[in-house]
C-alpha cells in the first residue's frame, strides 16, 4: 500500500512539473544594463511573456503585446497580435522550456529597449519542431509609452534544431 502510494505521488508531482523559463546574461554589460530601471522592466516583461507562453495563459499573453506589435516568426511569416495569440491559442506556440541568453540590451528613444541574443526552447503537442530543442536568435523591442512595457517588435531566426 505505502508503495501505491508513494508511486501515486511521485506521478502526481512528475505531472505537474512546471515548464521552465529562464533567462541571464551573456556578458558584463548586459548584467550592468539590466540593473538600469528601463532595461530591469522589459526584462521583467519578457518573464511575464514567457511564463504566459509556458502556462498557456492567453490573458497575460495577449496583453504582453503593444496592439500594433509585429513579429517576424522562425515560419518566415510576418505575425501581427492577432496572429500570435492564435498561434498560442491553437498549440502553434507551446513550449516545454524557454531559456534565454540576453547578448545585448540598451535603451532606445524615450521609450524603448531592445533586447538581443538566442532563445533555446523545446516546443511541444502542436508547435512546429515538436520535442526537439530549437535555438533561435532573437531581436525584440519593447515599448514603454503608457507605463506598461509591451512588445512592439519581434524577429527570430531559428539556426539550430537538434
Amino acid at each position: 500500500m505505502r508503495h501505491f502510494l508513494f508511486l501515486t505521488a511521485a506521478t502526481m508531482a512528475l505531472a505537474t512539473t512546471p515548464a521552465s523559463a529562464s533567462w541571464r546574461a551573456a556578458n558584463a554589460e548586459v548584467e550592468a544594463a539590466a540593473k538600469t530601471p528601463r532595461i530591469a522592466g522589459a526584462l521583467e516583461a519578457t518573464e511575464r511573456m514567457d511564463r504566459a507562453i509556458l502556462e498557456r495563459d492567453k490573458d497575460a499573453f495577449s496583453a504582453i503585446f503593444a496592439e500594433d506589435a509585429v513579429v517576424n516568426n522562425p515560419f518566415n511569416r510576418i505575425a501581427r497580435k492577432s496572429d500570435a495569440e492564435q498561434n498560442l491559442e491553437t498549440g502553434l506556440i507551446h513550449y516545454e522550456t524557454l531559456e534565454r541568453t540576453i547578448e545585448y540590451a540598451a535603451a532606445r528613444g524615450d521609450h524603448d529597449v531592445v533586447l538581443m541574443g538566442v532563445e533555446v526552447l523545446t516546443p511541444v503537442g502542436k508547435a512546429r519542431f515538436a520535442g526537439e530543442k530549437i535555438s533561435r536568435r532573437t531581436t525584440e523591442v519593447w515599448t514603454n509609452e503608457s507605463g506598461e512595457w509591451k512588445l512592439a517588435i519581434h524577429q527570430a531566426t531559428i539556426y539550430r534544431t537538434d
